[in-house]
C-alpha cells in the first residue's frame, strides 16, 4: 500500500517544529475560572481552542463510549501516549482503572500528576515509550495529527502495540479523505488571519484510514475498529477517525 498522509505546513522549518510545539504546551496554564479540576485540564489539553466549547458531560461521554469500545473496565489499567494534563485518563480513573501517561511537556505533565497523584508519568517522547512495562490498554488521544512524520507516527504506533497486552486506541486522527473541509472550517471559525496568527508553526498531519489497518497488522494486531465519532460542541472532531485494535480475533466491546 502506497503511504498516503498529508502535512499542512505553515512556513515553520521542520528543524524547529518540536521545539516550538514543546513551546506552545509549556506556556499552557491551568484556569481556576474553569471551575472543576477536569474542567481546568480539559482548557490545559487544547479543547478551548475555539473550535466549539466542549462540556464536561459530553467529553466524559466520549471518554466512556471509547472505553466501551475498547473493553475498559474497573481493575484495567491505561497507559495515554501524549497524555498532556491527564484530561482523558481522569474520566478513566473515576471509573476504577489504573492510569499512566507520557508527555513531552512537563508543565502539562505536573497537571497530570497533581489531578490523579495514584497516576505513574514520563516526562519523555513518543519516541521514547517503555515497551517492556506492558499495560492492559495504550491509548493516544489528539495527538497523532502533531507528529512530525509518517515515520515517526509508524514507528510510535509500533511501540504502542508493543505495550499494550490487550489492546490499544489512536482518537482524534484528522482524515486525508476531509483535509480540505476541515481547514476551511478551521479558517471560517476562527477568521483568516486570527487562524494563521495562532496557529502558525502548528502543522497538521493527516491519514488515511487504510494506513492504519496496514500498519497495525504489520504489528500483529489483526482486528482493527475504525469508526468516526463526533463530540458534542467539538466542531474539529466531526472531520476526525478512531482506531481500535486488538491482538486477538474476537475483540470485547459493543459492535460497530
Amino acid at each position: 500500500m502506497q503511504d498516503n498522509v498529508h502535512v499542512i505546513r505553515s512556513g515553520v522549518d521542520e528543524r524547529r517544529r518540536r521545539p516550538y510545539l514543546e513551546n506552545v504546551w509549556a506556556a499552557r496554564r491551568l484556569d481556576p475560572a474553569r471551575g472543576s479540576l477536569l474542567a481546568q485540564r480539559m482548557a490545559a489539553d487544547g479543547l478551548d481552542t475555539g473550535f466549539g466549547d466542549v462540556d464536561e458531560v459530553s467529553w466524559r461521554s466520549f471518554v466512556r463510549h471509547t472505553a466501551a469500545v475498547a473493553g475498559i473496565g474497573a481493575g484495567d489499567s491505561v497507559f495515554d501516549v501524549g497524555c498532556g494534563a491527564g484530561a482523558y485518563l481522569y474520566e478513566l480513573s473515576a471509573m476504577g482503572c489504573t492510569v499512566g501517561g507520557l508527555d513531552a511537556s512537563e508543565a502539562l505533565l505536573g497537571y497530570a500528576r497533581t489531578a490523579l497523584p495514584g497516576g505513574r508519568w514520563s516526562h519523555s517522547d513518543a519516541s521514547e515509550l517503555d515497551v517492556d512495562e506492558r499495560w492492559d490498554v495504550v491509548a493516544s488521544c489528539g495527538v497523532f495529527l502533531y507528529f512530525p512524520s509518517l515515520d515517526y507516527a509508524r514507528g510510535g504506533l509500533a511501540r504502542m502495540a508493543r505495550k499494550a497486552r490487550r489492546s490499544l486506541m489512536v482518537l482524534e486522527v484528522p482524515e486525508l479523505a476531509k483535509r480540505e473541509a476541515t481547514e476551511a472550517m478551521r479558517r471560517r471559525l476562527r477568521g483568516e488571519e486570527a487562524y494563521a496568527a495562532k496557529y502558525d508553526g502548528l502543522s497538521h498531519l493527516y491519514f488515511e484510514k487504510a494506513w492504519f489497518e496496514a500498519t497495525l497488522c504489520a504489528a500483529g494486531f489483526s482486528r482493527i475498529r475504525i469508526a468516526d465519532r463526533a463530540i458534542d460542541g467539538y466542531a474539529n472532531s466531526a472531520t476526525r477517525f478512531d482506531v481500535f485494535a486488538w491482538p486477538d480475533a474476537r475483540p470485547p466491546g459493543p459492535p460497530r
